[in-house]
């Protein structure tokens, strides 16, 4: 059976890894154990560990089956990879606005999970 909503956040995570140019090794690992968690089927698995090795764009995204709870935690995922480095690059700071902007958060609400996600400065 498939898994839009897991697919959904894990494409939208390996994009925000990408969002920079680069997918650093943190950043990588942190989402293939996501990958190695989630209750995926085999080839759901291999399309989400592909998103590991080429740029991925956001494109068109529905997020008509995302809950609000799903919408929030899907931001706050989000957050946690771009912070993983430590930094966050001009480049991944315009890509969690647009992705705050596609799953119809408000910006105040953002960023109070922004400023709740650990640092590792």
């Amino acid at each position: 059976m498939p898994h839009p909503q897991v697919m959904f956040m894990l494409r939208l995570l390996a994009a925000v890894g990408w969002a920079d140019g680069e997918f650093a090794g943190d950043e990588a690992e942190a989402i293939e154990r996501l990958i190695a968690a989630a209750e995926l089927d085999p080839s759901e698995r291999e399309t989400a560990r592909t998103w590991l090795t080429a740029p991925v764009e956001l494109g068109e995204i529905d997020i008509e089956g995302l809950s609000e709870n799903q919408r929030l935690a899907t931001y706050q995922a989000a957050v946690r990879i771009a912070l993983i480095d430590g930094h966050v690059p001009d480049a991944e700071r315009e890509f969690l606005d647009r992705v705050r902007d596609v799953l119809g958060l408000d910006p105040e609400r953002a960023l109070e999970i922004e400023a709740e996600m650990p640092r590792h400065d």
